[in-house]
């Protein structure tokens, strides 16, 4: 699961571009599913959106905060999205708000992504610390915008802030990556049902939704969903397939009636993918001995995967 995030998070990065978004271009239900309280003193609604572009549907808030206990930083207004597992994922702007670091100068493009990509890490060393021990005890910083005095980040700290927006950061970090997403999870868990969420999980090219979608599926599901469970032996990722196979497992895979639709596209499963289906299915009919022998012959076929065919047809197995 955890190396799944990873990925994803890599990939949400490298698409990252901090383009500004309105939160009034999103579609929004009417009623909050959470009013979320932090550290007593923040509270905001969480929402339930989704992008009108690419049709993705998140966890949402628009957020207006103080971020310092100076006076040398402007207040922030942020959207900002977790997936509906309680995941972080990113954040957005309305076209007319830049974010502001120390003596109000405005974040370039890096910052921006440097803010992602500090965010999407749920492990940063942020999570361990107070933000004034972030802070250089020693060294000062004078403001030319208002009358203030602050203290620079300690180099110790520089790679998991942007520079001259350690409390911006530090904020976010904590808003994003605290217990909300434990209650976000929580919700999801109490309404994925009742949401009717089975289908948009598994058609949606996420790997901890594709995974979560299997992981779910009752044996009464398994009949409505089969096509789309039996969609995910080809997914692009390297485990959901073997979710899929241990769901196929129970029924679809002992008859050929069924499962000799995938033998057909054997070669376009990944290699590990189609040993483990050579190796799940049962009761093969000519057909299905028929189509694995074409395999068998073919350039794709690796020695493993000819030696099980050669049992299947030998009857050996």
């Amino acid at each position: 699961m955890i190396k799944t995030l990873i990925c994803i998070g890599f990939i949400w990065l490298c698409c990252f571009t901090a383009a500004a978004q309105s939160w009034t271009a999103l579609k929004k239900e009417q009623q909050p599913i959470m009013t979320y309280t932090v550290n007593d003193t923040l509270s905001f609604p969480v929402y339930v959106v989704e992008d009108p572009d690419s049709k993705a549907f998140y966890f949402a808030t628009q957020l207006q905060t103080n971020v310092c206990n100076d006076q040398v930083c402007l207040p922030i207004e942020v959207n900002l999205f977790w997936d509906l597992l309680g995941n972080y994922h990113h954040f957005s702007r309305d076209n007319d708000f830049h974010f502001t670091k120390f003596d109000h100068q405005y974040f370039e493009d890096t910052d921006y992504k440097r803010l992602q990509e500090i965010m999407l890490d749920s492990l940063s060393v942020l999570r361990d610390y107070q933000v004034e021990d972030l802070l250089d005890k020693e060294a000062k910083k004078y403001s030319l915008e208002v009358d203030a005095v602050t203290k620079p980040t300690s180099p110790l700290f520089s790679n998991v802030t942007v520079p001259g927006a350690l409390y911006t950061v530090y904020t976010l970090w904590h808003i994003v990556n605290g217990s909300i997403k434990q209650a976000l999870y929580q919700y999801a868990q109490t309404h994925y049902q009742e949401r009717a969420w089975a289908s948009y999980f598994a058609q949606s090219k996420v790997p901890v939704y594709q995974e979560y979608f299997l992981k779910q599926l009752s044996e009464s599901d398994l009949k409505k969903y089969q096509q789309e469970v039996v969609a995910l032996l080809f997914a692009e990722d390297d485990f959901v397939p073997h979710y899929a196979i241990d769901v196929l497992e129970k029924g679809y895979l002992k008859d050929p009636k069924q499962y000799n639709a995938v033998l057909h596209r054997l070669s376009a499963l990944k290699p590990h993918v189609t040993t483990e289906v050579i190796k799940s299915i049962a009761n093969p009919n000519k057909e299905s001995k028929d189509l694995l022998m074409q395999f068998q012959q073919s350039s794709k076929a690796s020695p493993k995967q000819k030696e099980l065919i050669l049992k299947i047809i030998n009857h050996e197995k």
